[in-house]
């Protein structure tokens, strides 16, 4: 008898000691949380995360995001998928992001259009570019490179920029439409040197590349994946590239700068963007984990074969660039005379 209730002592010593030990776990818990330690990263993601495209399927965005959505799904150990939103320049699909629950799982692969060209010419943009969003990581920066039709007496920067003096007004450029980046990196290159030649906008860059071959128009400066296929089939002839360093695509074309522009530079970009309000920690383990994906080697060799370049680097990295990218285009939109009509 006196063992069996010894024995029943122990056993409710025993559980007594795991009600405690539980009840002490839970009080730390809650301590730590209530004290904000607990990080809501920690717990990201817990479910599916939205990469929304604002262009179409297919375009040059759409690829980009496709192949960071694999990468970063792995990094995440989450589902990341894509989600296409395009209409009003990529305006519909950033004001969508920007409405979203501030959580991460929503988030903008945003770029020029959506940051810097539509917030300056459409005055009823139903966000801020700035206040609006929650920077993440830039993800590429790809060059647009200067061309000529393969009749073109043109073969090198200098002779471009005589032919251009020469030829004056009558000398027409496509691009693929008001507002975007072919036209206005051609407005910026009038800005910068005074040149005068005549913008003849198409819908699009296959009909601007294609009005450009046929010698319609006598040059374009243009994105590398609607001109790549033309310049290896001798139907084009690639004079400069406009980026800050040589193109991987076309290591042995000189940019801009490299030229005689001197500070001559323009690059299409795009990166991450989460509505804003979104948790710090949250931000930083998105940047982390896509900068991982940016470093892998078969993602570099897939983005590079459309032209475009890894970045990577931090939300505030992303935030200065966006900040010199608003200060740098006003004056060339003013000056190309580019309106929301």
């Amino acid at each position: 008898m006196m063992h069996e209730r010894q024995t029943g002592i122990r056993g409710h010593m025993r559980n007594a000691s795991r009600h405690v030990a539980a009840a002490l776990w839970r009080f730390l818990f809650l301590f730590v949380l209530a004290a904000g330690v607990v990080s809501p990263a920690l717990a990201f993601p817990t479910k599916i995360v939205t990469l929304v495209v604002p262009f179409p399927p297919g375009g040059v965005v759409d690829i980009v995001g496709r192949l960071l959505a694999d990468k970063l799904g792995t990094q995440l150990g989450a589902k990341v998928i894509v989600e296409n939103r395009p209409g009003a320049g990529g305006t519909l699909g950033a004001a969508f992001v920007a409405r979203a629950e501030p959580d991460g799982y929503t988030l903008l692969v945003g770029g020029a259009a959506t940051h810097v060209f539509s917030p300056l010419i459409f005055p009823d943009v139903p966000y801020d570019p700035v206040k609006s969003f929650a920077p993440v990581i830039q993800l590429t920066s790809g060059p647009l490179v200067l061309v000529v039709p393969q009749n073109s007496p043109v073969t090198t920067f200098p002779e471009f920029e005589n032919f251009v003096r020469r030829e004056g007004e009558r000398l027409n450029y496509a691009s693929n439409g008001p507002g975007t980046f072919p036209h206005l990196a051609a407005e910026l290159y009038r800005q910068a040197t005074g040149a005068k030649f005549t913008h003849i906008p198409y819908s699009g860059g296959p009909k601007a590349i294609l009005a450009t071959v046929t010698n319609e128009d006598g040059f374009s400066i243009n994105h590398i994946p609607n001109i790549l296929g033309m310049v290896k089939a001798g139907k084009l002839r690639a004079i400069a590239s406009t980026g800050r360093k040589r193109s991987q695509s076309f290591p042995d074309l000189p940019t801009f700068a490299e030229s005689g522009l001197a500070g001559f530079e323009t690059s299409a970009w795009f990166a991450i963007y989460a509505p804003a309000g979104t948790p710090k920690t949250v931000i930083e383990k998105l940047n982390t984990e896509a900068a991982k994906a940016l470093n892998s080697r078969d993602l570099r060799d897939k983005l590079a074969v459309q032209g475009d370049e890894t970045v990577g680097g931090s939300p505030e990295d992303l935030a200065a660039y966006l900040k010199a990218e608003l200060a740098k285009w006003p004056a060339v939109i003013k000056a190309a005379n580019v309106t929301a009509k």
